[in-house]
């Protein structure tokens, strides 16, 4: 008997037959609708490609939309090429995020997108230095018009960096489709890479639901490779104490001449020979990035940094790489008929492991330590809880799913708190929409206002600087996740040393000077800034926000003699630190 199963990947629909028998697993690349669909574009580097990162690796925060081209580590410049005829369509200079990027639009409905790029091509940068003085910012992102830029197939359109959140030099590449700028797959477009190894596996997880999909229970069993691409775990026969369960995955992708550990391409599961769940990475749109929280196992990922992927689906899960499995691929648990599970992992060019055990129920009762909460949330409900010291509105939409959570106020434990602190118990439960969080001021320094902040409190007492404002005499802030949340002051100045300055600059390049301030502060709070002038004029000093320096290139010819320095860096909260230089050129 066999099954129709739809499969999700853009506006297509892929039909696969899954039967109660195994079929021979296709590469993807061979049987892809979609790909043969797809354009041929050039590469965008000129030697072959080998790659640190993979379309939809899962991340600590989100998946990674594009691929990462290595770099071929040689005495030359890695040269960056245009895929394909069209029109530099968008420009970005960021301290952090992609860096130096180069979005080009292609008369075929496709983007591509390069980013981390240490330098532009000189017409490229001429456009950008252009911007930068009138907008006197260093970080800047603007659109131009279709006959502004244009670009041939191979043009030099700049070399490769680590500009950005980046921690090594290479390529971050992307195809989008230009409408709605949905990223998809590179690889789905011939590119060709080599890659003769199997995915490797190392853990599985068991999930314990209840009905309405909460997990009850969490138990984690480290696979063993068993030869020819096989994996088992130490016990083939894993007893699960309750009725129903849904399986995880930890591995990740070798591939030839490389020691990066990249994301897998395919996951499929199945259960007693059916297919009961399958995920794979064909595309993904930015408006579905939230749900990144429902694919993998939000609680692992967040306490341990360990990835799984959660191998059955949540009702509120609305990404689109996913088969329409039957269940959610939730599986039932019986004492005298163990489960068969198979999970086969594929990467794009066909190369595939598998791990093999037995899932079966244990016998009554089972004991486990009852889930303590204090408040209850049903999804499309919005609901507000009060607390002495402050409260939290929850939308209607901050959860996935119905969802229970321990909320708490905790007195005198922080030294340098300003207020209590609002505690949302870490049990795993990631929020859609965040919540948000008032404090109650009604006893703080007076005349200090402005320097106050909310923060989030780690495990190790770490604090991390939030965003936030006030509201009359409250302060409110939106919170990411569970945590412990408590409002500061911060009263002590960003710092500015310099790192690459001396007074006779005459004959040197650039100066460069490390600003730093003693918060670390979320990416929404947007942190530290600065100006810096020359003889009273606006100058540009590059940002390397990961290592905390400022740099100023002489791009720009001054005339022999002496030349006043001036350095003003701000903090988030307003802090401020001015450092004032003579220097001969």
């Amino acid at each position: 008997m066999s099954k129709i199963i739809k499969f999700w990947s853009g506006t297509s629909i892929l039909l696969i037959i899954c039967s109660m028998a195994f079929t021979p697993w296709v590469p993807s690349n061979t049987i892809s609708a979609q790909q043969a669909e797809k354009p041929s574009f050039a590469p965008p580097i000129n030697y072959p490609m080998s790659l640190s990162g993979t379309f939809g690796e899962i991340r600590r925060s989100g998946f990674h939309f594009g691929i990462d081209l290595r770099s071929q580590w040689t005495d030359e410049e890695d040269l960056i090429l245009s895929i394909a005829d069209g029109y530099i369509s968008r420009l970005l200079v960021s301290a952090g995020g992609y860096g130096n990027a180069v979005y080009i639009n292609h008369p075929n409905g496709y983007t591509s997108v390069y980013a981390h790029l240490d330098r532009f091509a000189p017409e490229i940068e001429k456009i950008i230095r252009h911007r930068q003085y009138r907008e006197e910012s260093f970080e800047v992102d603007f659109h131009l018009r279709r006959n502004e830029l244009p670009v041939k197939k191979g043009q030099f359109i700049g070399t490769m960096g680590n500009t950005g959140h980046s921690f090594g030099k290479h390529l971050h590449f992307e195809i989008r489709r230009t409408e709605g700028q949905i990223p998809f797959n590179p690889l789905l477009f011939g590119y060709q890479v080599a890659d003769r190894h199997p995915p490797v596996l190392n853990e599985v997880g068991i999930h314990v639901l209840d009905d309405k999909g909460t997990v009850l229970e969490r138990n984690y069993y480290p696979l063993r490779h068993r030869g020819n691409n096989s994996y088992t775990p130490g016990n083939t026969v894993l007893e699960v104490p309750g009725w129903q369960f849904g399986i995880t995955l930890k591995g990740h992708d070798r591939m030839t001449g490389t020691n990066n550990r990249n994301g897998i391409y395919q996951i499929e599961l199945f259960v007693n020979d059916s297919l009961f769940h399958e995920i794979r990475f064909d595309r993904l749109a930015y408006s579905e990035r939230p749900f990144f929280r429902t694919h993998v196992d939000h609680a692992l990922n967040i306490k341990e940094n360990k990835r799984h992927h959660l191998l059955y689906k949540h009702e509120g899960n609305q990404l689109q790489i996913y088969c329409d499995c039957p269940s959610y691929g939730i599986i039932q648990a019986f004492i005298d008929q163990p489960a068969e599970v198979t999970i086969k992992a594929s990467d794009f060019q066909g190369n595939t492991s598998v791990a093999n055990f037995q899932v079966k129920r244990a016998e009554p009762p089972y004991e486990r330590e009852p889930i303590l909460f204090t408040h209850r949330f049903r999804t499309g409900e919005a609901k507000t809880v009060n607390l002495p010291g402050g409260s939290i509105y929850f939308p209607h939409n901050a959860f996935f799913k119905d969802e229970t959570l321990y909320i708490r106020e905790v007195r005198d434990s922080c030294q340098d708190c300003l207020s209590p602190i609002i505690e949302i118990k870490e049990d795993g439960t990631p929020f859609f929409n965040r919540p948000t969080l008032t404090f109650n001021t009604y006893s703080f320094p007076s005349g200090y206002k402005d320097q106050v902040f909310a923060g989030l409190i780690d495990e190790k007492g770490e604090v991390t600087m939030l965003s936030g404002e006030w509201r009359g005499s409250n302060f409110q802030t939106r919170v990411n996740s569970p945590g412990k949340y408590a409002l500061f002051l911060d009263t002590i100045p960003p710092t500015i040393r310099p790192i690459a300055f001396r007074r006779d600059m005459r004959g040197l390049g650039s100066m460069s000077f490390e600003i730093k301030d003693d918060q670390k502060a979320s990416i929404r709070n947007g942190g530290i800034s600065y100006r810096a002038t020359i003889n009273g004029e606006w100058a540009l000093f590059e940002f390397d926000h990961k290592n905390d320096l400022i740099t100023h290139n002489f791009d720009r010819p001054l005339p022999p003699g002496a030349h006043h320095l001036k350095i003003e860096v701000t903090d988030a909260v307003g802090n401020k630190t001015t450092r004032e230089w003579e220097f001969l050129r």
